[in-house]
């Protein structure tokens, strides 16, 4: 047992010295760049700050402290790719190929096999779990598949124009997803997630949706495109939604930014006459004149995410139209 203890020991020593020795070299090669060509510019331009520069990473090539550094900049660079780097490629346009019939889930499985063999479309091995899922086709969604990842899952969303194409999870409260992301892992970026009073089915009058406001336009990021002239005059407006029996489409008939408050978020009207005055209401606040009339026999949905200062709300509204 001593014996084997020892081997460990030395193994994790071995290793540990090992990865000094390679980051020394690492750290050698990696200044050395930066010397020879503070040298050339020294001799070519006879400038004193190149002189000093030259002097400056001859020194740090024997300096295992300034590998280190280096390292730290090379991890916080892959931390910024993966939570923060914005693809603009991500962004996803609803036309008649996402208007279509779904495949049905049965033949889902053959469509994946082909999807996974091409890193353009799926990637399989990402780490950013919105950027996995953003890349699926809302037609080839298995919720079956997708229930084994996480039961909550009840619906998906795709936003023409923007990067929202993600699974919608629900559950008993709108805290958990939050600061949980879809495989239930603690995460600040949280999960896009209906909230708990609505059916999943959204038979609601108001079926409300919420995500955050992140910085690499994943989640509900790039709904700040609905917010731009450009979007306002190039899109189509629709928001489709995907559930396990239908596929809806709804029409964009108000986009607004507002202080926190609760009257948006009614999702239950008992009241026709009061239901009409709800919905003239949120659509006088729209900050574009969508031209779509809405009545209390409409259906609509409401997307909720903070503004970019976190103090207040930008709210979005649509309409069942299909």
């Amino acid at each position: 047992m001593k014996a084997i203890r020892n081997l460990f020991t030395y193994l994790i020593d071995t290793i540990q010295l090992g990865f000094y020795y390679i980051a020394l070299i690492l750290s050698k090669g990696f200044f050395f760049y930066f010397y020879i060509i503070s040298f050339s510019l020294e001799k070519l331009l006879r400038l004193k700050i190149f002189t000093n520069a030259k002097d400056y990473f001859k020194k740090r090539q024997n300096d295992s402290l300034s590998f280190l550094a280096v390292v730290l900049v090379f991890f916080i660079g892959i931390f910024l790719y993966t939570y923060l780097y914005v693809d603009k490629s991500d962004v996803k346009y609803i036309d008649d190929s996402v208007l279509a019939e779904p495949i049905k889930e049965g033949k889902v499985k053959e469509e994946r096999k082909q999807i996974e063999s091409d890193k353009e479309t799926y990637t399989v091995n990402e780490v950013n779990l919105f950027r996995k899922y953003g890349k699926y086709d809302i037609n080839k969604v298995d919720f079956a598949e997708l229930r084994t990842v996480n039961k909550d899952i009840i619906a998906w969303i795709m936003v023409d124009g923007t990067n929202v194409n993600y699974p919608v999870v629900k559950t008993d409260d709108n805290d958990y997803y939050l600061n949980h992301d879809i495989v239930k892992n603690m995460k600040a970026s949280g999960w896009v997630f209906m909230d708990y009073r609505n059916e999943a089915d959204l038979s609601n009058q108001n079926t409300i949706f919420y995500g955050h406001n992140l910085l690499n336009k994943t989640a509900f990021g790039s709904l700040a495109n609905v917010f731009t002239d450009k979007w306002f005059e190039e899109s189509n407006h629709y928001i489709v939604v995907r559930t396990p029996d239908t596929k809806l489409v709804y029409q964009v008939f108000s986009c607004y930014y507002i202080d926190p408050e609760v009257y948006y978020l009614q999702n239950v009207f008992y009241d026709m006459k009061y239901y009409k005055e709800f919905l003239d209401t949120i659509k006088g606040r729209s900050i574009y004149d969508f031209g779509l009339d809405v009545s209390a026999e409409d259906k609509i949905i409401t997307l909720s995410t903070c503004t970019d200062d976190n103090k207040g709300r930008k709210v979005i509204h649509a309409k069942l139209v299909k």
